[in-house]
Order: C-alpha cells, then structure tokens, then sequence
C-alpha cells in the first residue's frame, strides 16, 4: 500500500521531464514507441505522443472501446496524444510505403515544429525538453538539433539489420551489394560486416525481400539514409533487444553503437489499469482469456501474421484445414474483414464445437504469456519474435518480407527456438498436410522448448531492477534530463 501510494504521488508531482515521442506509421513500430512513453512515465516523464492523424484515430478509438483513454487517477495524465497529418489524402494507399515516405517527410516537419516549442501543451505537461523518434522519421531531428534538445532514436527491428544499414557503404565498397543494395558477391549465401563478425546470412541484406526491385532500390536508399541520420544527429541509438540474443551486434563500435534496452514489454502490464497501448484495432481481450482459461496446459496455437500480411484465399482454406486437422485448440487472429473467406465447413466444424476460436485483433502480450499457449505461429515480425521469447514460446515461422526472413534465420537456425513452416520462400501454397507435419515436430521438440525458456531468462533478467537493459534505459533517462548547454 505504501508503495502504490508513493507512486501514486511521484506521477502526481511534476514531471521531471517532457518528452516529444514519434514513431513510424506502421503498427509494429507504434506499439514499441508507445511502450517506451511508459517506462520513461514510470521514471517521472511526460510524453506527448505524435501518430499521423490516420493512425491517431485507430489508436485512440481502439482504446476507447477497451476503456482505457485518459482514465482518470491513471498514469495517463502525463500521456498526451497528438495528431499531425501524413500528407497523404483520404483515399490514398498507406501501405504504399514508398511514397508515404516521401509525402511524410515534407509534410510533418512543418507540424512538429510547434508541438515542440509547446504549442497546445505548456498549460498541461510543459514545454518539450527531449524527443525520441523512430530511426524511420530521423528527418526530425532537425528540428530537435536546432533547438538543442537532447534527442534518441529508436530502432524496431532487430540490432543486426540496423547494424547491416549503417554498413551499407563498407559493404558497397566491399563489392557485396551495388550502390542500389542488390547482392553481388555472397559467399554461400553469406557475407561478413567485418573481419571480426561471424558470416550473417544473405537475410540480413532484409530489404532485397519484397518481390519487387524498384521497391527492394528505393526501400534500401531511404533505411539506409534514415539509419545514417540517426547516427548522425541522435545523442543515442536504441532497439528493442538484448545482449544475449545478438551478442556480436552489441560489440561494433562502429560506425555506431546501438544499446539495447528490451525486451520492452508490448502490452498492458497492470490487469487494474487499462492504458492506451497502441493497437489500430480493438482487441477482444475476453473472448481470447476466457477461450485459452479452458484448455489444457500449452495445447493451443496461437496463429497471428501481423498488420501487414497478406495471404491468399487459397491459403488461408488451407490453413484453416490444417489447423483443424491438427486437432489441437487454436486461437486464430485473422484481420478485419478476411475473416469472410474462411470456409463455413471450418468454422462450424471447429468454432461451433469449441475447439477454436477466430477474432480480428488480439491482446498478443496475454495471450502468448497464457499457460495454455504451446506454439506461435507468426510472420516472424520482430516485436512478435521478442514477444514469443519474452514468455517462452516456441515458433512456427511463416515469414513474408523485408526483416521477417531475417528473423526467422535467427529464430531457427541460430537460437534454435523454432521451426521453418517451408524451406525455402516461394514453394506455392503450404498445405495442411505441411502444417499438421511441422506443428508436431514443433510441439514434440523438447529442445526447442529448453532453448526458448533459457532466452525467456535471459530477457526477464535483463528487465530486473539490476539487468543491462534496465541499466541502459536509465543511461537514456539521464541522458534526456541532463541541462541544456
């Protein structure tokens, strides 16, 4: 009690700090960013949190359905959320990446400007006096530099492909990419950042994965442009990971150091305190928790692709037919509005009977950390990966693109916590056939299951009160609160 009071009056007093928080407009970067307002809340801060206005809505309406904006007596206080528009018209393609990229970077700086110099905030948290953004919105450090503000970047992938980013000019000069980022030469299939790193698979070269070259050339030029800004102008880089799952990443000093400070926790930590956590859908928290409170201890898959994926009709029949087959109890998150091409067969056959359930969006963070959860089966996504391991689950990898692949060599052929759903990308339609083979093989490997909770400790050991990342996010804490020169 007296703790819970003490805290209470610590958030009541005010802030040490205000922080201008800014992620790229994708859901697996909100969510990580939204998760970093928190623990620097937790540390005395406040955030203004900017979305595009696009995602703004999402986020806040998402959250209203759970009930959980702006509740008042809650840490919530010191969170404000804020909208700026993307440049992008009402009709216009988000998912066309290359020209939201470009329109974002016109359009937004223009807005932020007076959000820093605490225009609509000075009465309620004060004038902004540190930023972090994400390293795919470093264009706004600019700004944040002009005014002499101590500023972060935050990195959501992995450390290796922002490390891969940073050396995509030694690799140019090395002759294993061309000045566009096509691989020239690999050998087998590989290709070393120095002389001093061990050979990292051709994945890691993450944006040749995403079918079409003129994509894969303007992807490349705009991360590795954005990764060499954030090196440039933030005081620090960060990325959601910790040392022991990318131990020769976190020893290369150059050409930047990247400091670790996860897993950061992607989801609601207080079952009392419904906070805003950054999802673009509302999630059916009940329906989940009550279906998984019913099933025997680590028999259910969980299968989720992510806000991005894209799967086939064909494929998602033939999904549904192996997981029913399976026989095991799954939890399915299929996207609003794929749900209609789910065959009626399966779903009287399996939800009508109990034995799964579909929803469109789920509270990820609870449900992999539910006892009944015994596999994932994911996109391969970082936040999900690092989500997966966090609570000990073993995965069944299904990658579609960019990084996802990149991660699924590591999930499988390096840490050894998971299995390949195909061996190689563009083999065609996976069949049941496929998945009911592999969910057993994945279910049945006791030494996938020891691996994967050895790293889960190592991720709750770096988060304790004493562990490296914890270390490092204070490192940032004082690095943001330091005085203005």
């Amino acid at each position: 009690m007296a703790a819970a009071a003490a805290a209470a009056a610590d958030h009541d007093a005010a802030p040490r700090a205000h922080a201008l928080i800014l992620p790229y407009p994708a859901q697996g970067h909100v969510i990580p960013l939204m998760e970093l307002a928190y623990c620097l809340i937790d540390r005395g801060f406040a955030v203004t949190f900017v979305n595009t206005e696009h995602n703004h809505r999402r986020v806040v309406a998402a959250a209203a359905g759970a009930g959980g904006v702006q509740a008042p007596g809650s840490r919530a206080r010191r969170l404000r959320l804020v909208a700026v528009a993307d440049g992008m018209g009402d009709g216009d393609d988000r998912d066309n990446l290359v020209r939201l990229n470009a329109v974002m970077e016109e359009a937004i700086p223009p807005q932020l400007e007076p959000i820093l110099d605490g225009a609509g905030g000075e009465g309620q948290l004060g004038k902004v006096t540190c930023v972090v953004v994400d390293v795919g919105m470093s264009w706004a450090l600019d700004a944040v530099k002009r005014r002499g503000l101590p500023g972060a970047a935050l990195w959501a992938a992995s450390a290796a492909v922002l490390a891969v980013l940073l050396g995509a000019q030694k690799l140019i000069r090395d002759g294993v990419i061309d000045d566009d980022g096509a691989p020239l030469k690999l050998e087998n299939n590989s290709f070393r950042l120095s002389e001093f790193t061990p050979p990292m698979d051709a994945t890691f070269l993450a944006w040749n994965f995403m079918g079409n070259r003129d994509a894969e050339r303007m992807v490349f030029h705009y991360l590795t442009s954005s990764a060499r800004a954030a090196a440039a102008k933030a005081d620090i880089l960060l990325c959601n990971s910790f040392v022991e799952l990318e131990p020769a990443i976190f020893t290369l000093k150059s050409p930047a150091t990247i400091l670790p400070i996860g897993p950061l926790r992607t989801g609601q930590r207080f079952a009392h305190q419904v906070e805003v956590v950054g999802h673009f859908w509302q999630t059916n928290d009940d329906t989940c928790l009550s279906f998984l409170d019913e099933q025997p201890y680590g028999s259910v898959v969980y299968v989720a692709f992510g806000s991005l994926t894209i799967m086939s009709p064909g494929q998602l029949k033939e999904l549904a037919l192996g997981l029913e087959a399976s026989g095991h109890p799954f939890l399915w998150v299929v996207r609003p509005g794929l749900a209609g091409n789910l065959p009626t067969s399966f779903l009287d056959a399996t939800m009508g009977q109990g034995k799964g359930i579909v929803v469109e969006w789920a509270p990820q963070e609870q449900v992999l950390a539910h006892p009944a959860v015994g596999c994932f089966v994911t996109h391969c996504g970082w936040n999900s990966t690092v989500e997966s391991i966090r609570n000990g689950v073993p995965m069944l990898c299904w990658p579609y693109f960019t990084d996802q692949f990149t991660n699924q060599i590591y999930i499988c052929d390096i840490w050894r916590i998971g299995l390949k759903m195909v061996q190689t990308c563009g083999e065609g339609i996976v069949t049941k056939e496929i998945m009911v083979e592999r969910l057993k093989e994945l279910l049945l490997d006791e030494g996938i299951k020891e691996r994967v909770q050895r790293l889960k400790e190592f991720a709750e050991t770096n988060m304790s009160e004493e562990g490296e990342s914890t270390s490092n996010l204070n490192a940032v804490v004082e690095l943001m609160t330091r005085p203005m020169s």
